[in-house]
């Protein structure tokens, strides 16, 4: 298993994603930046431009066991393998980029789709990626949309709590499951 290849994500120096994947590519390395189109006015004309789904964060592919990795933190463009103050990285969860890979064209509708839910709001992710995932709703804004997905179920039960104000009238933990 040590020799599989397995996606790693990687922080990238902000603006300067397309640089680093340029030079990972150079090294050998197989990267991925998922990016969705947007269209904006500038100067009174319409374009289209590429938004990333995860802003300041690059994937790449490639084995552990190949000590070859240790040069990607030294790559111009790269801040660091993720976690960041693990001795070896972590790799992502198995078909995480895949599915990615294969859902590219329907970023653009998740962030329409995220848009009409106020702050705070509380979501199910019903496909993709995060599929089945409870998450927060941050901020929700024409140009940016984030969201919030809780690590446990404790990080999203007092999520919630914080979220309905605390506590009931009979002074028990108020917390709403799904």
């Amino acid at each position: 298993m040590a020799d599989q290849c397995r996606w790693f994500a990687a922080r990238h120096k902000s603006q300067q994603a397309t640089w680093a994947l340029l030079n990972l590519q150079h090294q050998g390395f197989v990267t991925h930046w998922p990016t969705f189109p947007e269209r904006i006015v500038r100067r009174n004309k319409v374009i289209t431009i590429s938004r990333p789904v995860f802003p300041g964060h690059i994937f790449v592919l490639f084995s552990l066991s190949d000590r070859k990795y240790v040069a990607i933190n030294s790559t111009p463009g790269v801040v660091r393998l993720l976690p960041t103050r693990a001795h070896r990285p972590a790799p992502l969860p198995a078909g995480f980029v895949e599915a990615l890979q294969s859902r590219e064209p329907s970023a653009p509708v998740v962030a329409e789709t995220l848009q009409t839910f106020a702050a705070n709001t509380i979501v199910r992710i019903l496909a993709g990626a995060f599929y089945g995932k409870l998450g927060r709703v941050i901020s929700s804004a024409p140009r940016s949309t984030r969201s919030r997905l809780p690590s446990s179920l404790s990080q999203f039960e007092e999520a919630v709590r914080h979220w309905r104000g605390g506590r009931c009238g009979d002074g028990k933990p108020r917390v709403d499951r799904f």
